[in-house]
């Protein structure tokens, strides 16, 4: 019997929210938290879907005002947030209705979109897992890495690093840390434990690697515990703040839009479009 996953649902109010792109992503990560929701996404594709025409958009978009929300991140499910194709334009059109805009991607479309990474006004998230190739293709699916030496100096000084945690990369995190490190822009590094709703078994190993390797970083006495974020550990590690991240027990909250037009006001990302999935505003 491994570490159990205890949900934490005694959040602070909402105070960002994510668009969700469903498509085929250009990255396979075998813990990607939307194969939960296979199923359920199968065939859906908009990521060549101009968002006008995205069901319930202007719905999800009037609740953020109605809740202070003005932190809109370009994510996904099953796509990565650089996907898009009418990037240029969503970017555009959000800034001119108020909101701030940032981006989480896996970096592979970075080089080629930085132009429009440019024109985004809040955090750049990259998830950087390995430096290795070969392990990189057990991770992500793929052997090539991007090439971070120049798409991280060139993405701003917003910038945040995510590394999951897992059975591949486990003893490569200081190499990751130290790499890091060298990035001035680099605002901080969040280590991620894998989530899942319905994989636990699955995942279950890299669930307690992540309590492992942590309770070992810990306890050498090396790294001074610098605050909280959210109710996530923070340690200052090689100069950069380095924060410890068990997605499903922080306080953080937000709402979620999926391009189908399933609009969620939870941030248990696979729990609330189950329950939403038909779309709460039909």
């Amino acid at each position: 019997m491994g570490i159990e996953i205890k949900k934490n649902r005694d959040r602070v109010s909402p105070t960002f929210a994510n668009i969700n792109l469903l498509g085929v992503c250009n990255a396979n990560c075998y813990f990607c938290l939307g194969k939960d929701i296979c199923e359920e996404l199968k065939g859906k594709n908009q990521l060549d879907i101009h968002y006008t025409n995205w069901k319930n958009f202007p719905e999800f978009l009037k609740l953020c005002k109605e809740n202070d929300i003005t932190k809109l991140y370009l994510t996904g499910q099953t796509a990565d947030g650089l996907q898009y194709k009418y990037l240029s334009e969503i970017i555009t059109y959000l800034k001119g209705l108020g909101f701030t805009v940032g981006v989480r991607s896996n970096g592979y479309l970075a080089e080629e979109k930085m132009q429009e990474i440019n024109m985004m006004d809040d955090e750049i998230a990259y998830s950087v897992h390995t430096l290795d190739s070969d392990t990189n293709k057990k991770i992500m699916g793929r052997s090539d890495i991007p090439n971070w030496n120049k798409i991280i100096p060139e993405s701003g000084d917003n910038v945040r690093i995510s590394i999951v945690l897992n059975r591949y990369n486990v003893n490569q995190m200081y190499t990751l840390f130290g790499y890091l490190s060298t990035f001035p822009n680099v605002r901080y590094i969040q280590v991620r434990r894998i989530s899942t709703d319905i994989r636990v078994e699955e995942l279950q190993e890299d669930i307690d690697l992540y309590e492992e390797w942590y309770e070992t970083f810990k306890n050498t006495g090396m790294y001074k515990k610098s605050g909280e974020f959210f109710g996530a550990d923070q340690y200052e590690v090689y100069g950069k703040e380095v924060n410890f991240w068990r997605t499903v027990e922080t306080s953080a909250n937000s709402f979620n839009y999926f391009t189908d037009g399933t609009v969620s006001d939870e941030y248990f990302i696979i729990e609330g479009y189950l329950k939403n999935w038909d779309g709460i505003y039909d």
